[in-house]
């Protein structure tokens, strides 16, 4: 198994390093030794590409050629940084000339893009390269809960890197019940929050109370942008009796019997009281 790179952008700086901490922790009892490519920085979600899109792409190539030069590939949480990587990739692949202008100013820095370096969203590589039966054997107690599933908009994106079920896959080998509800194809609103608060805690309320009137006692994500925006914003988006959330990670640690220490929830501002 080629050695994998853990992509920290800024999702998991400041308060959120517990978050980081959790999935390597899960990755280490999978025997999969993660380590952080420190070369790395902000993707610079869609703000940048606003003003710049060459910058972006810069951005991202350097991005990249940093997991190439460690012979990395790159595992990324972050589902708008996935997108937004994963879109800068595409253009350079397809285009000479931005490739060749880019690795110019790479090489000041020793850095080259290539392409020899593939992108992991740690949902997919979770499924598929670890594998489901070895996520099985490593549970030692089954969750018992009914919980709602929220891949997050950005995750659609290219759309080969999910397929719908991975994410009810791992909750069932965790005793989790996925509970199908109506409003899970909504974006949570996390990006607005910064131009639209009430417009966002609208979409926070609408998506909480459709998953509890389906039944479900907690909502299970895979981005951590979805689960902030669930966990900080959702008591001001006027839900009575909000819905604990699990970032995905967190949902495995507890399922391998991690306390509330070491598998992140003791932080989270909605108590996990459901387990």
């Amino acid at each position: 198994m080629k050695k994998i790179g853990f992509y920290r952008g800024c999702c998991f700086q400041g308060l959120d390093f517990i978050l980081f901490e959790v999935i390597k922790e899960i990755l280490n009892r999978l025997e999969v030794k993660l380590f952080e490519v420190r070369k790395t920085i902000c993707c610079g979600g869609n703000v940048v590409d606003e003003e710049s899109r060459f910058l972006s792409i810069l951005i991202n190539a350097r991005n990249m050629a940093a997991a190439e030069k460690e012979e990395a590939d790159l595992l990324i949480s972050c589902n708008t940084c996935f997108m937004v990587i994963n879109r800068a990739r595409k253009i350079l692949d397809e285009n000479d000339e931005i490739r060749n202008m880019t690795n110019k100013i790479l090489n000041e820095e020793e850095l080259n893009y290539t392409g020899n370096v593939k992108l992991w969203h740690l949902l997919p590589y979770l499924t598929r390269k670890v594998g489901l039966e070895k996520i099985k054997k490593t549970v030692k107690r089954s969750l018992s809960i009914n919980a709602a599933p929220f891949y997050g908009c950005h995750l659609k994106y290219p759309e080969s890197v999910v397929e719908n079920g991975e994410l009810e896959s791992l909750m069932k080998i965790c005793g989790v019940t996925p509970i199908r509800f109506k409003e899970s194809e909504t974006c949570c609103g996390y990006h607005t929050i910064y131009t639209d608060r009430a417009t966002a805690y609208k979409k926070i309320n609408r998506i909480v109370s459709s998953a509890k009137e389906a039944g479900a006692e907690a909502i299970v994500t895979p981005c951590p942008l979805c689960f902030k925006a669930f966990d900080l914003y959702q008591t001001k988006s006027g839900v009575k009796d909000p819905l604990p959330v699990l970032f995905l990670p967190e949902m495995i640690a507890l399922a391998f019997d991690m306390d509330e220490t070491a598998s992140g929830v003791k932080y989270h501002k909605i108590p996990v009281n459901c387990i």
